[in-house]
């Protein structure tokens, strides 16, 4: 019988760093993998108790509930950017019910970045597909610079101030939605429709409605804008 080959040292050397960093690096993956799903999980479960809450009061009772959820998104926050966004979401947070204060969430900055990373939308639910399918476009061009407008006014008065005052952005809108894909066009035009009627009866109570509010969130959906 022929003797075995003998592994020279070196060989066996650079084979037994190659497992180890193999092993490291599977190691490292797996670890930011859970690092991700325990963040992630934590959001998401903020995100959907909080999904139908109407004022800064009802958020706040939300995170009093979720303070452990508070804390595994601080821990397991990843790198970078986005988890720069979450300690920030998250301190202010703990200030808020700390002081028993709704109003210190009334400055919160906004948690899209963090939900996008997570795959979610601000209701904890997941992304479309045709997220983000319409950034870049003359469409979205025109509804960023209505939310624009409609975000810095401070009441539904103001809103439907800044829509009456608008009418040419509500026309070149309109122009835009005939040519939208099916899944985002009936969003579309309800906001069309609604700006139309609210501005003409003179009526903001028809800008809050829960459908406004869904048509909306679709359409920011579409343009990219996770909020």
């Amino acid at each position: 019988m022929r003797k075995p080959y003998v592994i020279p040292m070196v060989v066996l050397t650079l084979l037994a760093l190659g497992v180890a960093a193999c092993g490291s690096s599977n190691n490292t993956a797996a670890n930011a993998a859970a690092r991700k799903k325990a963040f992630c999980g934590a959001n998401d479960k903020i995100d959907k108790a909080g999904a139908n809450v109407t004022s800064a009061a009802g958020f706040l009772a939300v995170l009093k509930a979720n303070t452990t959820a508070l804390d595994a998104m601080d821990n397991n926050a990843p790198a970078g950017k986005v988890g720069k966004d979450a300690r920030a979401l998250v301190s202010l947070a703990r200030s808020a019910v700390k002081a028993n204060n709704a109003n210190i969430l009334i400055s919160s900055p906004n948690g899209g970045d963090v939900d996008t990373y997570c795959g979610v939308d601000g209701n904890g639910d997941p992304l479309p597909s045709y997220f983000a399918a319409g950034k870049g476009s003359p469409f979205c061009s025109v509804s960023n610079s209505i939310d624009a407008g409609t975000q810095n006014a401070d009441s539904a008065s103001a809103v439907l101030a800044f829509l009456a005052g608008h009418q040419a952005l509500i026309n070149q809108y309109a122009t835009y939605v005939p040519n939208l894909p099916t899944s985002i066009r009936s969003d579309a035009q309800t906001l069309v429709t609604t700006a139309r009627a609210a501005t003409a009866a003179n009526n903001a109570n028809q800008l809050g409605t829960q459908t406004v509010s869904n048509a909306s969130i679709a359409v920011q959906l579409y343009c990219g804008k996770n909020q």
